[in-house]
């Protein structure tokens, strides 16, 4: 039988516990997203940067859906820009959400945010310019779908932008998560795609034209999904009860699962295919 001060100790020992637990799968998450993101820059470098060189720039018309145009300078100009932009942020982004980095180089972080926010917020501007301007596969559904999340980018990037200039740093790490959950977007979009395949050795409910059930889930769930974990998350770290943060960190284990065979297949299948 337990005393009443050997469970007062018991308590906060479960308490902290628990948030360790939690700690640790959002660790686990970050990490194996940070690869796959990598991964990803490693493929947009590989394949454009490649093809640019050599001059191939038809192979670019191959993988996307309004690659180089004729007659449309500007159109290809923010195309250029898009992958170059979706380079940038995805290599410098992540180095945001290192503790032991942020710290110790307090100048770095601060500049790398403000590039950070600038980048999320000319990508976002330089999409909807290319949707509204030359349409997108799967029409209107996923035009909403890429529209919500330019526009959750920037919103998100500029509360992360003003909650730091006001020191309010709990909340500037929340805002700096939701940008960088939205800005990963595509590549969200990718894993899920592929994590897809995986399950069902096919692809059920996608279409060619990516107008079917599957596909118009995606076009939102790409942005809504990581965005509602995201919450659950930072309402669990508000908890104080540790079943909460269990569930939750069970929750994390889950989705870093799934990332990771996501990330596995979206290799095999999108990036090192075009890179060889």
């Amino acid at each position: 039988m337990h005393t009443p001060n050997q469970i007062s100790l018991d308590k906060p020992s479960l308490t902290l516990k628990a948030r360790k637990a939690l700690d640790r799968s959002a660790s686990l998450w970050f990490i194996i997203a940070l690869i796959g993101q990598w991964f990803f820059a490693l493929y947009i470098l590989g394949f454009y940067g490649t093809t640019s060189i050599n001059g191939e720039y038809e192979s670019w018309n191959e993988q996307l859906f309004s690659g180089l145009m004729e007659n449309d300078f500007l159109g290809n100009l923010f195309l250029i820009m898009h992958l170059i932009l979706a380079f940038i942020i995805t290599v410098g982004g992540p180095l945001q959400f290192f503790p032991k980095f942020r710290n110790r180089y307090r100048a770095f972080h601060r500049w790398n945010g403000k590039i950070y926010i600038l980048v999320a917020l000319l990508i976002s501007i330089d999409g909807l310019y290319l949707i509204f301007s030359r349409g997108v596969v799967g029409g209107t559904v996923m035009m909403g779908g890429n529209t919500l999340n330019a526009s959750l980018i920037m919103i998100f990037s500029v509360m992360a932008f003003l909650t730091a200039r006001k020191k309010k740093f709990i909340e500037h790490r929340r805002w700096a998560i939701r940008t960088f959950l939205m800005v990963s977007g595509v590549w969200f979009f990718r894993i899920g795609f592929s994590f897809w395949i995986l399950i069902n050795q096919g692809a059920p409910g996608h279409t060619e034209n990516f107008d079917g059930p599957f596909d118009f889930f995606l076009a939102f769930g790409h942005s809504l999904i990581p965005l509602a974990a995201a919450e659950l998350f930072f309402l669990a770290e508000k908890s104080k009860n540790t079943q909460v943060k269990f569930s939750m960190t069970a929750l994390m284990v889950l989705l870093s699962l799934v990332t990771a065979l996501g990330i596995f297949m979206a290799t095999q299948i999108f990036w090192i295919p075009r890179m060889g």
